[in-house]
């Protein structure tokens, strides 16, 4: 545990691109599941029929649609931008200005074309941030530090999750996605650092 543990903090948080974007992981891996999951009552909510279920199935095949057509932009976005972590800045802000439009917005067709773009922009920064991370850490310790990468990013969920549970609870989805894109800005100026 010992070996791990140090191998984890050696290669990862002593590691500089690497401890910026595990840093960063708390912010942006809580509030990425909970738009997800949020999504569907908060659609329902829009659509103005909470026994409309094929909507909230339809949340979730955008989301999975979304996630095959960003892991085929990623070639393309390579290509367009001289570094990896230009796309994930850019896909983490991108992410931030959706996630307040979404919370803005009182259309349910304009919160589905929000959906997939927010959709688009996190699938496209996922394989890329996994391509960054591998290219940072040694080969040997490479699955002990993305396995504590990992770790960060589920601790920002056990925080952040609840809080935006409560904050839809007391306010309301709009609320909460409003307060999302609050916390994944938080995110952004640790990828600058990375």
């Amino acid at each position: 545990v010992k070996q791990v543990v140090r191998a984890s903090i050696d290669s990862g948080l002593r590691n500089p691109p690497v401890r910026w974007l595990m840093l960063a992981a708390p912010f942006a891996g809580g509030v990425g599941l909970y738009a997800f999951y949020a999504m569907q009552p908060y659609l329902l909510e829009l659509y103005g029929d909470e026994s409309a279920f094929g909507i909230a199935g339809l949340a979730a095949a955008i989301v999975a649609g979304a996630q095959i057509a960003g892991g085929l932009l990623v070639p393309f976005l390579r290509r367009l931008f001289a570094r990896r972590t230009h796309v994930l800045i850019g896909a983490s802000t991108l992410s931030v200005a959706l996630l307040a439009s979404i919370g803005s917005t009182s259309s349910f067709s304009v919160a589905i074309v929000l959906l997939v773009a927010w959709a688009l922009a996190s699938a496209a920064g996922l394989p890329m941030r996994q391509a960054y991370l591998n290219d940072s850490i040694p080969s040997e310790q490479r699955a002990t530090v993305l396995s504590f990468d990992a770790l960060m990013g589920s601790e920002g969920g056990v925080v952040t999750q609840p809080a935006l549970g409560r904050v839809a609870d007391v306010w309301s989805y709009s609320s909460s996605y409003v307060v999302s894109a609050a916390i994944q800005a938080a995110a952004v100026p640790l990828m600058v650092l990375a």
